[in-house]
């Protein structure tokens, strides 16, 4: 995470922008902060550090693939035994008046809050899935840090995606045979893709897992979609890759995580991608925070 999107953690808790605040925190010396409640909604992401999560007065220990919604009038803080560790994590805080406009245009945004005002406050992410939801939460930041024009526009749309997203992945990790029987295959070919980058996604397996043949796989999908489950898979490869190059991981590591296998490979399926190759894109990217949602 580069050095400008870093947050100098404050204590207060209370909103000083009237829609939202994001954050990203990371203190070597951190300490339990003290029972709170506030008037707007909270979402934590920790990412790395011991942790745990005091909410109503019960404790929960949290893994850096974990989120928290905290729903306002809610008491909770985080609590951690070792101050001396680093801990660093992304807050985010909506308005409950913004949150209701934007869920009148779009309802499913409300089922992750729906969830934390039943007592359902921590959710548990698969190392994809929570790559998927920290790649939304980066995009918010950098629109938010950004001067662009439509800047306010587009970071509604970055807020409706990120709570969006977390709203489908706890949906669906609450309704699993529901969802795989009511939605259309290649919908939930989609998403099991997206969320399982770094697995086979060849015809074969998404064949066995899906019970369909590999003949009719290919054929919904080019007819939905207009492109082959290879190339589909490939574009979301990339576009994962290029998210974890900007917040600085090694090239080295990054392509291999992602199932590309051989970097001749994976350097060439980037610059055909993105028009330049992935340690151009690195580079102009810390040139110019806002390259990557440029095309050539």
């Amino acid at each position: 995470m580069k050095k400008q999107y870093r947050s100098d953690f404050d204590r207060r808790q209370n909103m000083r922008k009237e829609n939202y605040e994001i954050f990203y925190y990371s203190d070597s010396h951190f300490q339990s902060v003290a029972e709170h409640r506030h008037d707007y909604f909270e979402f934590y992401f920790p990412v790395s550090g011991k942790i745990e999560m005091e909410i109503e007065g019960k404790r929960t220990p949290l893994s850096n693939r974990d989120a928290v919604v905290v729903p306002p009038r809610t008491i909770h803080r985080a609590v951690t035994e070792n101050s001396e560790r680093s801990y660093c994590r992304y807050v985010f805080w909506i308005s409950a008046a913004y949150f209701r406009k934007l869920c009148t245009n779009m309802k499913g945004l409300s089922y992750v809050t729906d969830q934390a005002e039943a007592g359902m406050y921590i959710h548990h992410f698969s190392e994809n899935e929570y790559s998927l939801i920290q790649s939304k939460i980066l995009r918010l930041i950098e629109e938010d840090r950004s001067e662009r024009y439509g800047g306010d526009d587009f970071t509604g749309l970055c807020i409706c995606d990120l709570i969006l997203t977390l709203s489908r992945l706890v949906y669906e990790h609450d309704h699993t045979q529901t969802v795989r029987q009511q939605e259309d295959p290649v919908q939930v070919m989609m998403q099991y893709i997206e969320t399982n980058l770094d697995e086979d996604l060849s015809l074969e397996a998404l064949g066995s897992r899906f019970f369909l043949s590999r003949s009719h796989i290919a054929h919904i999908f080019l007819d939905r979609t207009g492109m082959s489950v290879h190339r589909y898979v490939t574009k979301k490869r990339l576009e994962r890759c290029a998210d974890e190059i900007r917040t600085g991981r090694p090239i080295s590591q990054v392509y291999q995580d992602y199932g590309f296998r051989d970097y001749s490979v994976f350097f060439r399926a980037f610059k055909k991608e993105f028009s330049i190759s992935p340690a151009g894109y690195r580079a102009m990217y810390l040139h110019d925070p806002a390259y990557p949602g440029k095309r050539a």
